[in-house]
């Protein structure tokens, strides 16, 4: 197969209507209501569990399934002081050499 860049293949029932995209907060598991809450919440949890999301999908993918154009890393946890733990992500992108730099169609 190849990568299929829908993004209904990366978030379940994800929507669109021309403004706005939406879908479930189920989706992120690890995101809570609470959290994702535009006045209470915190935008620290939503870009965690996003970035926790896109590994969890591009991982789960065959290798001949994944973009050629995108590649996804995520470290391992590292325990810090205080018995914290400390977690990178790496996001490479190869680009098209036009003026907008917009991510290359697939090979």
């Amino acid at each position: 197969m190849a990568f299929n860049p829908i993004p209904t293949n990366f978030i379940a029932s994800w929507s669109e209507d021309g403004t706005n995209i939406t879908f479930p907060i189920a989706s992120l598991p690890e995101l809570t209501a609470a959290e994702a809450d535009a006045v209470t919440g915190d935008s620290r949890k939503i870009i965690y569990a996003l970035l926790e999301r896109i590994c969890a999908w591009n991982t789960a993918l065959a290798a001949a399934d994944r973009s050629t154009r995108m590649t996804i890393n995520k470290g391992n946890a590292i325990e810090t002081t205080g018995g914290n733990f400390s977690r990178s992500y790496n996001f490479q992108f190869i680009l098209d050499s036009g003026a907008a730099l917009d991510v290359a169609d697939e090979a």
